[in-house]
């Protein structure tokens, strides 16, 4: 009966966390016959009643449709009655129907909830089970009562105590659902008061968010003697829990009577440190008082097994007193001499300390590997190493859904990033956005913030935000603009700044003509304004004008474009060389002028026309800017140097004088310092498959089956050679070096088979479960019958007393409160479910 009830412990808590792999369900949509139906069947179910759907209870509509999966492992259904067409009595008649969802058992009404508080599948399946479960979890509000309890159960059960800091989070639910399967072995206490845990000896608890100790009552069998208490350590979560009580149901020293090789216990299963400790006859008994000693300051850490000595192998040194097995699952034995309970204890807690804080220790890098494994993305190893670093983010204000309008009404210039906790690529830029936010600190008119769209998703979704991170400059009385560029500290501040300048910037007289173009108008912006772009256009050509002022707007925060439409515009053409319309630019570090004349005159011409422009000559390329290199799809004729010597100079200047030919410019000429972009040593290594003599010349071809070519070595890189070189490569008389082969990509590790895992604990389990509902139940089915067994069993055993009404102790900040029929009702193993 007991191996059942371990199996059906096991089947509940999987099912619950790994209900994905059977597919969300969908939320089911009642009648009123139905909902009549599923009340005179006296199972419990969880109904809300809507009349409309506007954005916010779409949201919540969702979250409950993705719990009916979750819920509908403990029996309880979820559904929807549409008061429009169903004229529900009661219930479709409250104005407040919107507002609240409905728990049931049978016909009676156990509690309404708030739809605000059933924010996620964890809210809405903790506040569920607690209410169910509501006469066996004991609520404490001070340590005196938590005293009471111990008092009251001791040498009859054992005691969990929990502490989480709101009702509804996810520590919250797996303590539901782990009360769900243990309430009858165990009595569940839970406390959301920061107070109590003052006297539970943490050195900082205002830190936690949420704990579990185990007390230790049953084997108290005298009043006076204190339970004593195990501290879980782990993060709380239902899998975590199960494991640790799987190690407390487990003898607290195992006695074996064959060698430390051939010991199988439940650590060696979860893969924990085991220790052994050798005996003899002559001091049997002190050793086991020693392995008691050491197994109660391992409890839940490692296994202590008491081995005879003349179990050993006879090449195990005479002195040897401990063996250890590290954690892992790695069947290797290391055999030392160690004379104290403390070096015992220390050699595990270090080792368990090692685990969780060796991929921070750059010395033990080459450890990491086989500790923590390779991670599958950068980004995810960057925000786990820098995890315990903590961001300044005094100066970006977080705004909710009321403070996200005032915000945007009260300042000219606001910039948003819309962001998730999850996502760790929002993360990351974290840093960046808060780097931008100090540098920007002293202007009055703008203000950085951002919006957690994991708390405030009306807001996001009214925004129209789709992707993470999302950065948007909301700037009064016009259209918000949402920046697409790198997501680093400087292309966002030059974004921002840029962004601000009226676009276009238009231009009344030849003085303001000049000065634009020598950034004399806008000064302050000279540390992001790299170039100038001026629209040349005749004044009586409109459509023209209304097409440049588009384009400027779809460039703000690009560059900043003017606008030159006066009479004497055919003057300054002629100056400049070009004719009507035309663009004329300057970089304001060559300070040369140049001027394009537009063939084309639509939106679209022009902003091609001016990112082109945009676009250096001879551009060393990073991985910043590679991708507008890229986009034109030229093939891409690169120098790869890391030095600054005379024959890499030299090379660098024939280049670009190289690339002031008309000839060449279908191509990308570009130059990669591979002391700046260290990645280019590796794209250097996949276009040779070597690393030759730098400096060295690759000329790419972009399509699929690309064709790389290298300059010959030994070969000047100049001018002369390089001509006829890439004549020779138009025409064939050049044979590749390499083939680029078309390669999809993938990440580094392989996805992890969580169903494998589980039948690790489990052998089989995984297998067997199946999408199919109907298998599902009828696997509960065959059990049926032992389960009643198990539940009479259970009422015999079970002599823990009620406690009186007048103790009951309501949750901090709920008005929960159970039926007046169901007070004095006790549900050990659930059966109305």
């Amino acid at each position: 009966m007991a191996k059942w009830r371990s199996y059906l412990c096991l089947i509940l808590l999987y099912a619950s966390h790994f209900n994905a792999i059977d597919g969300m369900k969908a939320l089911r949509n009642l009648n009123q016959q139905h909902f009549i139906n599923i009340l005179q069947s006296g199972q419990t179910s969880l109904i809300y009643f809507r009349r409309t759907t506007n954005p916010s209870i779409r949201l919540f509509l969702q979250q409950l449709e993705k719990s009916s999966e979750s819920l509908d492992e403990y029996g309880i259904t979820v559904a929807q009655v549409n008061c429009a067409t169903e004229k529900v009595p009661k219930y479709c008649e409250n104005e407040d129907v919107l507002m609240k969802a409905y728990l049931f058992r049978g016909n009676v009404m156990l509690r309404s909830f708030a739809t605000d508080t059933l924010f996620d599948v964890d809210a809405i399946v903790a506040n569920v089970l607690f209410v169910l479960l509501f006469n066996e979890i004991k609520y404490v509000s001070s340590l005196v009562d938590l005293h009471d309890i111990e008092n009251y159960m001791k040498g009859r059960g054992d005691v969990i105590f929990t502490f989480v800091r709101a009702i509804g989070v996810p520590e919250h639910r797996a303590i539901m659902e782990t009360a769900f399967v243990y309430g009858a072995k165990y009595q569940f206490v839970l406390t959301t008061e920061q107070s109590v845990l003052e006297g539970m000896d943490l050195e900082d608890p205002d830190k936690l968010s949420a704990r579990l100790w185990f007390c230790h009552c049953k084997m108290a069998t005298d009043r006076s003697q204190p339970c004593k208490r195990s501290y879980f350590e782990q993060p709380l979560t239902t899998v975590n829990i199960h494991y640790y009580l799987k190690v407390l149901e487990a003898p607290l020293v195992m006695e074996v009577t064959v060698g430390p090789e051939k010991v199988s216990t439940v650590h060696v299963q979860l893969k924990m440190p085991i220790v052994f400790l050798f005996t003899q006859r002559e001091t049997y008994e002190h050793d086991r008082i020693t392995a008691d000693s050491v197994a109660w300051q391992l409890l839940g850490r490692a296994g202590v097994v008491l081995v005879p000595r003349t179990q050993l192998q006879p090449n195990v040194p005479a002195d040897v007193t401990v063996g250890y097995r590290p954690a892992g699952g790695d069947s290797s034995i290391n055999y030392l001499v160690i004379t104290s309970v403390e070096e015992i204890v220390d050699l595990v807690k270090g080792e368990v300390k090692n685990v969780s804080t060796r991929e921070q220790d750059d010395e033990e890098e080459s450890e990491d590997i086989d500790i923590i494994g390779i991670q599958d993305d950068e980004v995810a190893e960057a925000i786990y190493r820098d995890r315990g670093r903590e961001l300044n983010l005094d100066l970006v204000p977080a705004l909710t859904d009321s403070s996200f309008p005032t915000s945007l009404a009260a300042t000219p210039h606001v910039v948003v990033l819309f962001y998730t906790a999850w996502d760790l690529v929002s993360m990351a830029f974290l840093q960046s956005y808060a780097e931008v936010s100090t540098r920007l600190a002293d202007m009055t008119n703008l203000v950085l913030t951002r919006v957690n769209c994991g708390d405030w998703p009306d807001v996001c979704s009214k925004e129209n935000v789709t992707m993470f991170p999302a950065i948007k400059l909301y700037i009064q009385g016009e259209n918000p603009l949402l920046y697409t560029g790198m997501l680093g500290t400087q292309s966002l501040l030059k974004f921002i700044m840029l962004s601000r300048v009226t676009k276009p910037v238009l231009l009344t007289s030849t003085e303001d003509f000049e000065a634009y173009l020598r950034g004399e108008l806008h000064s302050d912006l000279k540390p992001q304004w790299d170039i100038s772009v001026v629209g040349l256009f005749s004044p009586d050509i409109k459509e023209v004008n209304d097409a440049f002022i588009e384009a400027a707007n779809s460039l703000r925060g690009t560059v900043v474009m003017g606008l030159y439409a006066q009479k004497d515009a055919t003057y300054l053409s002629q100056k400049f060389g070009v004719t009507l319309p035309a663009l004329v630019f300057v970089r304001h570090e060559e300070s040369r002028i140049e001027g394009i004349h537009l063939e084309k005159s639509s939106t679209e011409d022009i902003v091609s026309a001016v990112k082109t422009a945009m676009l250096e000559k001879f551009p060393e390329v990073t991985v910043e800017n590679l991708p507008s290199y890229f986009h034109p799809l030229k093939p891409l004729l690169i120098l790869f140097i890391d030095n600054d010597d005379t024959k890499t100079l030299k090379a660098k200047e024939e280049l670009a004088e190289f690339t002031r030919l008309r000839s060449v410019q279908v191509y990308t000429t570009c130059w990669i310092d591979l002391r700046n972009t260290h990645v280019g040593e590796e794209i250097l290594q996949v276009y040779l498959n070597y690393l030759p003599q730098l400096p060295v010349l690759v000329l790419v071809q972009i399509n699929p089956g690309s064709q790389v070519f290298a300059f010959p070595e030994g070969q000047l890189i100049s001018r002369e050679g390089v001509l006829p070189w890439l004549k020779k490569v138009q025409t064939g008389q050049e044979d590749p070096s390499n083939l680029l082969q078309v390669k999809e990509w993938k990440p580094p590790q392989t996805t992890y088979d969580f169903l494998a895992i589980m039948d690790i604990v489990r052998p089989g389990f995984a297998k067997q479960r199946t999408p199919n509902s109907v298998k599902r139940e009828d696997t509960f089915k065959e059990k049926e019958d032992e389960n009643e067994q198990m539940s009479e069993s259970n009422d015999e055993e079970d002599h823990r007393e009620p406690f009186a009404e007048s103790e009951r102790v309501y949750l901090h900040g709920t008005t929960l409160k159970p039926p007046d029929k169901e007070k004095k009702v006790q549900h050990e193993l659930h059966n109305e479910l």
